[in-house]
């Protein structure tokens, strides 16, 4: 198991953030992972359109999993509707 971080920025015009954010939680687990900490930091002007919005709802995730699951996580969050982009970044020991 490695450490990662992820930034998510999220559709901020979702009512239910808590929602989204629990199933973000959910599907690190279901690929192997623990999360650590979980660190919504709210609404946030984007610095370019995204979908044609300019705010996004900013949330970073510190969680352990398997290197090789890395790329199933980006690709099931780049599937999501309500998810603008995403950045996984693996921390140093």
């Amino acid at each position: 198991m490695r450490k990662y971080e992820m930034l998510v920025i999220l559709d901020a015009t979702t009512d239910n953030q808590a929602e989204e954010i629990a199933k973000i939680e959910e599907l690190l687990k279901n690929l192997g992972g623990t999360v650590s900490k979980t660190d919504a930091w709210g609404k946030k002007t984007l610095a370019y359109p995204i979908r044609k919005k300019t705010e996004g709802y900013y949330v970073l995730f510190n969680f352990e999993l398997e290197p090789a699951q890395t790329f199933e996580l980006r690709r099931v969050l780049g599937l999501r509707a309500n998810v603008y982009r995403q950045l996984v970044i693996a921390l140093d020991d």
